[in-house]
């Protein structure tokens, strides 16, 4: 009597059919949304707007902006802004405000338009508002929004020429787009949320362009060519690696990593000038990604500890020139091994230990990778040439391991670890200052720099200088990495928590701007010459 019922599979089988027609819609109306992740394989691209204050203004106006719409041609409005936003004209002096950024279907669009509430002036302790054009804030902007590319727009607002007949806000602004500067200045902030690259001019300590990347760019280096200037930026959730132009901050290509999941960290060593690697930590494999520098091919993949988080690699042999710690003995027996070899370290965030691959540069792999043990939770890297040290930043103990390269050289690896103790927990990142022999920690918590002398070495007995803290120096929310520039004059911290990047004057030990850039950054990396 049950032939003419449907049979248990049949049900099984439409009730599936029905959860992945629901589940496809679902995900067809997400990607028409407005939602700020990159629209892959579709036709949607992303503007950054900026609003840059004036060096100087002598009137005191505030506003309160309550969104930005932008106009496509045809006349259709997009939201872009919706986060009220009270701007002061003295407060923006010198500064750069993020107003949006938004991912945007290709093609032209033409007018930004202001919603402002309110606006006043302040004069002699006295504010009075002023009327608002009855027509609205629009302003004319004529660009193209390309497919995977992102557009940044930069508003340059003129207050002193902002009222009318003395009662009338109008603001007077006009909009740029930034061109290719010269890219030695360039710092490059990976924004894992945003998908993108803010390009930072250091000279004018201001975003100048953005670039969209893969998708949770987290790793970012530059490599030492003159003649070949390139930045490489580590997408974790795109399993690739993109390379930029800095020359015109351009995409060049994208390079997918094969051997490796979740994509992390990312350094670059040249071993001559025609030769160049990239090593890549895959944080999802427990392993490390080598790609030829020159073709972009991945070569092979080395196992290392569990978490690879961090990794750095041995800075060019020259830099042992700068070196007033290692003996005349010391730098011959570094000299001689690098006509060999380089090392690549490691750090591995869930197994309490640093990896060491030996790269053979004459057969072009890695001939030996091998574990010294640090301290738990190790989660940034900093080689120190001249002092032939590298340190560990470890998040989970409150050591700073040190490693001395010469033993491992030489192959006393059980005696190559040395610490500094007492720095507290929640050490998130590290860079070295040989000229001045200083180490900065970066602190997740509470957010700040701290400041710390190197170990000192006497007649070949080491021992932990008196008072290893020399003080700390506060910077924004959840801080996650740190560099120094170079000339060793400020130290740039990204802000993972704010949003933003502090600049940091070394000498000051004060913080002396907050550079915006897009959500949820992380990693930093910039060329290591002004020229």
């Amino acid at each position: 009597m049950f032939d003419n019922q449907p049979s248990f599979k049949t049900l099984l089988f439409t009730v599936y059919s029905l959860l992945l027609t629901v589940l496809i819609g679902c995900a067809s109306v997400k990607g028409q949304g407005e939602s700020s992740e990159p629209f892959y394989n579709q036709n949607y691209g992303q503007i950054t707007l900026f609003l840059n204050g004036p060096d100087r203004a002598s009137i005191d106006i505030s506003f309160s902006l309550s969104a930005v719409n932008v106009m496509a041609e045809g006349g259709a409005y997009r939201e872009i802004m919706n986060t009220p936003l009270t701007i002061n004209s003295l407060n923006i002096m010198g500064r750069q405000i993020l107003l949006s950024e938004k991912a945007l279907p290709e093609g032209k669009y033409e007018k930004i338009k202001f919603i402002v509430k309110q606006a006043s002036i302040k004069r002699k302790d006295r504010i009075a508002s002023l009327a608002l054009p009855p027509e609205g804030i629009e302003i004319p902007i004529n660009v193209m929004i390309n497919r995977n590319q992102n557009t940044s727009l930069f508003l340059h607002w003129n207050v002193d020429e902002s009222i009318i007949n003395g009662y009338q806000f109008n603001p007077s602004v006009n909009v740029k787009v930034r061109r290719p500067e010269l890219s030695t200045l360039l710092i490059y902030v990976t924004n894992e949320d945003s998908n993108n690259v803010s390009v930072i001019n250091r000279q004018l300590d201001e975003v100048v362009s953005t670039v969209m990347v893969g998708k949770r760019p987290r790793g970012v280096a530059v490599n030492l060519r003159k003649d070949h200037l390139r930045v490489y930026v580590a997408n974790s959730g795109s399993n690739s690696i993109t390379v930029i132009d800095p020359t015109t901050n351009k995409v060049e290509t994208e390079v997918p990593v094969r051997f490796g999941r979740e994509p992390e960290g990312i350094a670059v060593a040249s071993v001559s000038p025609e030769k160049e690697f990239i090593f890549v930590t895959n944080y999802g494999s427990n392993n490390v990604s080598v790609i030829d520098g020159l073709t972009y091919q991945e070569m092979e993949k080395v196992n290392v500890g569990n978490g690879p988080i961090a990794v750095a690699v041995d800075p060019p042999v020259e830099t042992l020139l700068e070196s007033r710690s290692l003996t005349p003995q010391d730098i011959n027996i570094l000299r001689s091994y690098r006509d060999k070899f380089i090392n690549i370290y490691v750090a591995n965030k869930n197994s309490k230990e640093v990896t060491v691959l030996r790269m053979d540069i004459l057969r072009n792999r890695i001939e030996e990778a091998f574990n010294v043990a640090v301290d738990w939770n190790p989660i940034a890297l900093s080689v120190d040439y001249p002092r032939g040290k590298v340190y560990v930043a470890n998040y989970g103990y409150d050591n700073l391991s040190v490693i001395n390269i010469l033993e491992i050289v030489k192959g006393n690896r059980t005696g190559a670890v040395s610490a500094i103790s007492n720095v507290g927990t929640s050490s998130i990142g590290i860079t070295a200052d040989p000229s001045l022999d200083r180490i900065y920690l970066l602190k997740e918590v509470p957010g700040e720099i701290m400041i710390i002398r190197p170990l000192l070495e006497e007649q070949g007995l080491q021992r932990i200088a008196l008072t290893p803290v020399m003080g700390t120096v506060p910077v924004g929310s959840t801080p996650r990495s740190l560099i120094l520039d170079p000339e060793a004059r400020k130290l740039y911290v990204v802000n993972r928590g704010s949003n933003n990047v502090s600049v940091i004057d070394k000498t000051t030990r004060r913080e002396e701007k907050v550079i915006p850039v897009g959500r949820k950054p992380y990693g930093i990396a910039m060329f290591p010459y002004s020229k």
